[in-house]
Parts: C-alpha cells; structure tokens; sequence
C-alpha cells in the first residue's frame, strides 16, 4: 500500500481457504490509512464499481484505466481458470503490461485465490493447458491467509466492538473465527431455501430436540421422522438426497447437520440448535406421529431423558413407555416416583419389587416405596412387601417394618425386629431394645398420686428392669465389637439420673479397673452443671493414664466458658494426635465476645500440624467472618492442595456478612470455574449494579469472552438462582416471567448494558426483561434507539412495550399488522398490556384471538383471564394444551385449579392420574404393563 501511495504499481494476491477473510482484507488493505489519518490512496478509483465481472470485461476494461487506478479482483479463478488457459493467459498479459506501463503509474491490483487454484499454477503443465503469464503474473505475490486465528488474535476479537465477531470469536472451533461470522447467515438463509425433504428432516430434528432428544441422532432415526413427517414410507432415494442437501457446507464451511465422528450419526449445527431449540422463543408440542418414531427407535439415555421431558409436561403415558424402554435402573428408579406422584402406588410398588429383585438402586427404592405406602396409609402392605427383606437382613427393610408395625398397633413385633437388629450388630437398635426394658416413672395412676410406698416400689421394679437391661446388653458386646458403657451410662441416666450413674460408673472404674468410666463421670458431671466435680473426675483418670483425657477436659472447660484452660488441655491432646479439641476451641475463640480471631487461627495453625483437613477448612471460615480476607483465602488455598477446601459460597457469605461483598464476589469467580450454575450458589449476594458489574468483569477475565456476553451471562446466572429458589415460570427457559424483584431489575439493567454492544439476541433479551420488570419506558426507548426504522424481530416486542407503557392504540395498531402477517408473537403481551391498563375485554379479546392462532403463552393468559372473570369455560382446557407445549408456567395453575375444585371432577382424578395425550387432552386409561410383559 505504502509503495503505490509513492508511485510504484505492484500487486498482492491472497491465498487462503473459503471464508477466511480474504475479499474483506482486500477492501481493509485499499483503505488503510497512514500516521496521520488520511488514506493512503486517497483519490483513487477502484475497479469494478460492481463486483463480479467477467473476463473479457476486464480486458475490454483495462485499456481504459488511468494512474492511481485499484484493481480489485477477489477470487481471481474466475479471470485466470473459468474462460480456459488461453483466455486467463490473455487476463494476465493485459494486467502484466498495464503494470509496466510507466505512463500510467501507479496501478495496483488486488486478488485472491483459493489455495487449489494457486497450486494448481505451482504444478507442471499437463495436457497442453499452459498457464505461463498467469505464473509470471503471480509469482511473488502471494500472502497466505491462514483459515484459524491465533490466539492473541481470538483475544483481539473477543474484544472487538463489532458483537458478530466477539460472539464467533467466543464460539469459534479451533478459532476459525471468520468462517464462524460468516456461516451463521449463510446457515439461515440455506434453511430457508432447502426443499421439502430436507424440511422434513430438519423439522424433525428441532421437534425430536424439543421432544427431550439429545443433540446427536442416528440415521434411522432421522429417515424414520422425515418419512412419518412427509408421510411417504417409501422415500429412501428422497431421504438420502435431502441428508446430503443437509450435510453440504455452505458459504463459510459449516453444514446445517453436523456428521459426528461415530458412524451414521448427526446433530444440528451449534448455532441452529441454539436457534431452534435452546433459545426458542416459543414451545413446541412434536406432532402425534413422531411420538411412535422416537419410541420404536432411541433406547438408553436418550429415552431417559425424553421421559423426564414427557414426565415434564405431564405426558404420563409417552413418560412411562420410554422410561421403560430405556433399560437403566435410574430410569425404573423414576418411572416408580413418577407413578406414585400420580395416585398409582399399586404400580409404583410393582417397579420398586423389581428394583430390589434386580439389585438396582435397592436402598433409595426401599425408602421411596415405603415412603409411597405410607402416604396412602397402607402400612401392611410395607409388612407383606418389606418383611421379607427385613428377615434377609437389610437394614432399611428393617426400619421400615418397624415403623408399619408401630402404626398397626404391634409395638411387640416392632421390637422384635430391633432385637433381631441389635444381636446382628446394630447399635441404634440395641438402645432401642434397652430403653424398652425399663418401664418410665409415673407419680401418678388411675387412682391418683402415688404413695411414698408405691414409688419406692416403683423404684425397685425400675431397678431391676434397668440390671435386667443391662446384662442384656453385656451380653451384646461380641456381637457388636464395641464398648457399651457409654450406651449403659445413657440408659441409667435416663432412667433414675446423675446420682444412679456416678454411683454406676463409680464401681466399674474402682471395683472392674475399668478407668474410662471416670472420663464418662466428668462428661456426664459437666452437662449436668457440676464442673468442679467434672474436673475431679478428671484428674482420676489422668492419673491412671486413660487416653482421650485431654479431650474430655477440653469439651469440660469450653462448657464453662474457661477458654484460656481449655486451650491448655487442647494442646495436649494434639500433642498426643487429636486435634479436633484445638480446632473446638479455637471456633469457641472466633465466636467468643468479644471475638478473639488471631487466639482461634492460632489454634487452627497448631491443629493443622498434626490433622490439616478440618484444621484448614475451620480457619477459612473463621478467617472469612470475621472480614480477614488475605488469611480467609490463605486457609483456603491450603485447605484446597489438602483436598479439605470448604464451600467457596460459604466463604463468599461469611465476607459479605463481614462487609467485604466486592472482594468476595471477584474471589469466587477467580475460584469457581465459571460454569452455568455457578454463580447461583452466591447470587443473593450480589446485591446491586455495581456489584454485578465488578462480577461481570470478572467472567470477563476468566472466561475470556467479550464484555456484553459477560454481563449477559451474569444476568442469566442471576435469573436462573431467582427461579430455582422461588420455582417460578421462566422466560425461553431462564429466569422470572411477570414478577418483580431486585434480581430481575438487576438482571434488566445487565442485559440493557449488554445490549448496547452485544448481538441482536441480546438485545432482544434485554427488552423482555425490561417488560419483566415493568420497565417498559425503558424497554420503548432500547427498541427505538439506534434504529431508524424498528427492525422486524423487534416490532411484536415494541407493541408488548407500547401496551405496557400506556399507548395501547399505537400497540393495537401495531398488533393488527402483526396478525395480518400471522404473527401472533406479540398477542400475549399486548394483552397483559390492556389487562394491566383495566381494559379487560379488550384483553379477553386479544387473548382469544392469539389463541386461535396457536399462540401458546395466550393459551395460558386466556385461562387465568377467564378464572380471575369468574369464568371456568374451558381453562383447564387451555392450561392443559399449554402444559403439553411444555408451558413451563401451566403446571402450577393445573395444581391450583384441581385444590381449587378439590379434585372431585371426573376431569380431575383423570388428569392427576393418567396426564395428557399428545394432542394436549386428558388421556384415557391406561396401565403399566405387567413385569413380564416389559421385558420385552
């Protein structure tokens, strides 16, 4: 550029792949500018004003050029290979003389070629075809683009103020960054423009994704779902042709199906799917006839999952086929919950006996059909199916059969199965046993207080039952490999108090030498208040070298508040390798008042010499606080090489309870991979812009990616903790709809920012959230600003806008034009908007008509306007067909509406107990096949 600015002509071609840049670069390079500003080929002219032009046009043309004349040529096969070796001969004469032709100096010419035409004029000649004047022309002047950045050049565009290319830059495989921007366009229109076929398929695809379908499909699958779409059962040859219209890169490289790296295998191109079905606008309900395709063909994981997606939008029936069809244990594991969920114990319990029979999830199907059984009060049949179970041995089994005993009124047979419990070695059931034993104290009976005799005979009956309970339990130990003194101690205290226990554990430890019993006196002394004496006890068992004094005469102290004591003694257990008393009182130091932080990290410090793991993770979180941030995260880090780190949201909570939310929050997101769901365990400690602003620039760091995706993504962070906390409807599946709260303002205003730079999804998102949050002045001025003309995907959310603010004519007329064009997007909201503004029929009105038109969130609003008019027709109705679209709203009206009418209407048990169909009607009966007839 700089050598034709001075005079001399020259030429550069580019030789690089398809959609690497080259025609842009060509353009950025005849328009460069020098130190100062100016272009450096300020005045030139540059040929052709319309691109392409032919060959003979260009030689018919090149006669005419002046000095300081642009030859621009992108993709200069057309010139030198389309009209044959002679005719790109002729070209690369004519344009070798124009470039000797001092008379017209400077010329430059600009062209690019693909890397198989520029190798194709490096190899010998063949077959006669010479090409020696395009060699002459060319040689030299190559400059290769290369079809990836590199990564400082990724990092270049995801800082790039142009949101198309630091979303491809974020997105980009093995950073083909241009053909990334370029094949998201291209993708688009081809799938416009694809024949009826290949809709076909693609349309089965984007309704198999919505189905609960993973991203990769196989071949089969594929030609099964074109064929019941196109209703055309033989329709291989057609099948195959529109696979491969499908499978053919476009402009860019990229294909609307993506061929995966197993065999027959698909999936729809990253950017489509998040089109079509991860950030779709609207639900979709797949057609009936797709439903038999994906039963007859997935299995595995795959029908796991679109069970779950059935389950979801009340499909029993579809939900139950493909969690059988499955074959995973998981899945028969919630075929069973799913059933229960229902009213369908019978069923339910039929799949829970086959778990325990198959060995799969035994225990959690054990608790979960017990559970079911005892919410429909049907504790025998837990005995008829559990009892068995119980007798083998299983634990679980066990304590269930217990429980249905006591509620039938068997209290004899429920200690029964804990007798059999504590000879096999459990410990819990033991205790039960031995409290069983000893009859409680009355002074009272039917007669009325009891006499100074009674009691006392009341007394020796409960002694001898409390020695009869004891020698039981002596005769326990070899069962149950452990020392039961500390149970017998409980037991004794229990039944006659302190005065019986000292008195017991007294004789063991001088009549038996059994000197442990003195650390049981001095714990036992202390919780009932008697220090002095605990401390007494203690010195017993330190002169008889019991170990695990030091321990007890640790917890001794920190009960009476003597801390400076209790620190001493913790010292010496640590020294004799307990070191959970230090770390005791050294939480006892941080919580003191006043607080003494510095004393309880000292502590951790020395108990992390002898046990790092609990040591570390308590002075982290003692250090955090009390606001200590470099020593919170010291502790931390060490706790984490120990592989004893605690909860980084626990940290974060204690520092913003400490006044440190800022340092906090850029802490976690240093520390926390940034992955979805990650910032929600802390979301409610972002507390305003600024705050999620600093958090913001945080991913930005981390992840790398551009500041609008960051600010988005923390806004959908924020939305999604809000929605699972409070199990709120979504919006295209994040975040509250219709409610306000400090979270949705905050992400509204995260998501406006974002807009500024970001990609039309994220300003389209930022509107919607505005509204969300009632902003719609807001939301008005974000659609119309920097737009002259409002763009077509904006209009249907100008006129939700429009109504929500107050103009509800210019939103009408607005809407009229939208439904002239079929696109009912914008009736919901215009609506909410007339409803929200007390034009009720009106909003009735708008509702109705979207409807007719398929609308689903009018489906939804038509109900709960009708409800709130007093007026039943046909809403269960409607919030039913809105649940099959997978409403993510229609659920909790359903759930209001049936406790509402109490569930007495045959409408109602019916669609509790057997769901929807898949035309979004309350199903027939049906039934889980019997075990046997599963199988297959």
């Amino acid at each position: 550029m700089e050598a034709a600015a001075r005079g001399t002509s020259g030429i550069a071609t580019l030789v690089g792949g398809p959609a690497t840049g080259k025609k842009r670069a060509l353009w950025e390079a005849a328009h460069t500018r020098s130190a100062d500003g100016q272009f450096l080929l300020y005045g030139w002219k540059i040929w052709p004003g319309l691109s392409p032009r032919s060959p003979e046009e260009l030689l018919a043309s090149v006669k005419t050029f002046r000095k300081s004349t642009v030859v621009w040529i992108p993709s200069a096969e057309r010139y030198f290979f389309s009209g044959g070796h002679e005719k790109g001969n002729e070209v690369a004469d004519s344009l070798r003389n124009l470039l000797l032709d001092t008379e017209r100096e400077p010329i430059l010419i600009l062209a690019s070629l693909s890397p198989e035409h520029w190798q194709a004029l490096a190899a010998p000649p063949e077959g006669g075809v010479d090409r020696s004047h395009v060699q002459l022309l060319l040689r030299g002047t190559s400059i290769t683009v290369p079809d990836a950045f590199t990564d400082t050049e990724v990092t270049r565009a995801l800082a790039s103020t142009d949101p198309r290319v630091s979303e491809a830059a974020a997105n980009a495989p093995n950073g083909r960054v241009i053909q990334t921007v370029v094949a998201g366009p291209a993708l688009r229109t081809h799938c416009q423009r694809i024949s009826p076929p290949a809709r076909a398929v693609l349309d089965f695809v984007v309704q198999a994704r919505h189905a609960g379908h993973g991203p990769s499909m196989s071949r089969t699958l594929l030609r099964r779902g074109a064929q019941a779409l196109l209703d055309e059962p033989d329709a291989d040859e057609r099948f195959d042709k529109a696979l491969k219209e499908l499978t053919t890169p476009v402009r860019g490289g990229a294909a609307v199906l993506v061929t995966e790296a197993k065999a027959d295998a698909y999936r729809l191109a990253p950017g489509l799917d998040q089109q079509y079905v991860t950030e779709a606008s609207k639900p979709i309900l797949p057609r009936a006839s797709l439903w038999t395709v994906l039963l007859e063909t997935v299995a595995g994981q795959d029908s796991l999952d679109i069970a779950r997606e059935c389950g979801r939008r009340h499909l029993l029936k579809l939900s139950a086929q493909f969690f059988l069809k499955s074959g995973m244990p998981r899945a028969r594991l919630e075929l069973a919950a799913m059933l229960a969920k229902a009213g369908r114990i019978d069923e339910a319990v039929a799949q829970y006996r086959i778990l325990t029979r198959i060995g799969g999830d035994v225990e959690e199907a054990i608790n979960q059909g017990a559970n079911a059984l005892f919410a429909a009060g049907r504790e025998k049949d837990v005995l008829d199916w559990l009892g068995p179970l119980a007798e083998s041995g299983n634990r679980s089994a066990a304590l269930h059969v217990e429980v249905a005993h006591v509620r039938c009124g068997q209290p004899d047979r429920a200690l029964a199965v804990h007798r059999r419990r504590a000879e096999s070695g459990d410990l819990r059931s033991a205790a039960y046993v031995a409290a069983s034993m000893v009859s409680p104290e009355t002074l009272v009976d039917s007669h009325g207080w009891l006499s100074d005799e009674e009691l006392k005979k009341q007394r020796i009956r409960r002694r001898k039952e409390l020695d009869k309970a004891v020698r039981w339990l002596t005769e326990l130990p070899g069962r149950l490999g452990r020392d039961l003194l500390p149970l017998i101690t409980d037991l004794t205290m229990d039944a006659f108090g302190i005065g019986a226990v000292l008195e017991m554990l007294s004789a063991e430890a001088t009549d038996y030498d059994r000197h442990g019993a003195y650390l049981l006196g001095a714990e036992a002394l202390s919780a009932d208040g008697q220090v002095e004496e605990a401390l007494k006890w203690i010195e017993s068992a330190r002169q008889h070298g019991v170990a695990g004094t030091a321990a007890v005469a640790t917890r001794v102290n920190l009960r009476a508040r003597l801390l400076d004591a209790a620190q001493v003694c913790a010292l010496e257990s640590a020294t004799a390798g307990d070191a959970v008393p230090l770390i005791e009182v050294g939480d006892a130091f941080a919580n003191s008042d006043p607080a003494l932080p510095e004393r309880a990290l000292k502590c951790y410090d020395d108990a992390a010499t002898c046990d790092a793991t609990a040591a570390l993770s308590a002075g982290a979180l003692a250090a955090a606080q009390h606001g200590m941030l470099d020593k919170a995260y010291g502790y931390y880090r060490r706790a984490y090489l120990a592989g004893c780190a605690p909860d980084p949201a626990e940290l974060v909570r204690l520092l913003c309870a400490a006044k440190k939310a800022t340092e906090a929050l850029k802490w976690h997101v240093a520390t926390v991979p940034p992955d979805p769901g990650s910032l929600a365990p802390i979301a409610r400690h972002v507390k305003d812009f600024p705050e999620a602003v600093t958090v913001a620039e945080a991913v930005r760091s981390r992840k790398n990616i551009p500041r609008w995706q960051a600010l988005a993504w923390v806004a959908d962070e924020l939305l999604d903790a809000r929605a699972e906390g409070t199990g709120r409807e979504t919006a295209s599946g994040k975040g509250p709809r219709h409610a306000t709260s400090s979270q949705l303002v905050l992400a509204g205003r995260l998501y406006k920012e974002a807009a500024e730079s970001g990609t039309p999804r994220v300003e389209e998102r930022a509107v919607r959230l505005l509204m969300d949050a009632r902003s719609f002045v807001e939301a008005v001025q974000l659609i119309r600003s920097g737009h002259e003309t409002v763009p077509r995907r904006l209009r249907a959310l100008l006129a939700e806008a429009l109504a929500g603010r107050g103009a509800l004519k210019e939103a009408e007329q607005l809407l009229e034009e939208l439904l002239d064009e079929d696109d009912f997007s914008a009736a919901a909201g215009v609506a909410r908007g007339f409803n929200l503004h007390e034009e009720y029929f009106k909003a009735q009105d708008i509702a109705e008509r979207g409807a007719r038109g398929g609308d689903v969130e009018c489906y939804v609003l038509l109900g709960d306007l009708r409800r709130g008019a007093g007026d039943q027709t046909r809403v269960l109705d409607l919030y039913c067909l809105a649940l099959a679209h997978g409403h993510p709203g229609a659920r909790l009206r359903i759930d209001h509406l049936l406790d509402a009418a109490d569930g007495r209407a045959w409408e109602h048990t019916q669609l509790r107990k057997h769901g929807l169909d898949p035309r979004g009607e309350i199903a027939a009966d049906w039934k889980i096949p019997a075990p046997d007839e599963d199988a297959e």
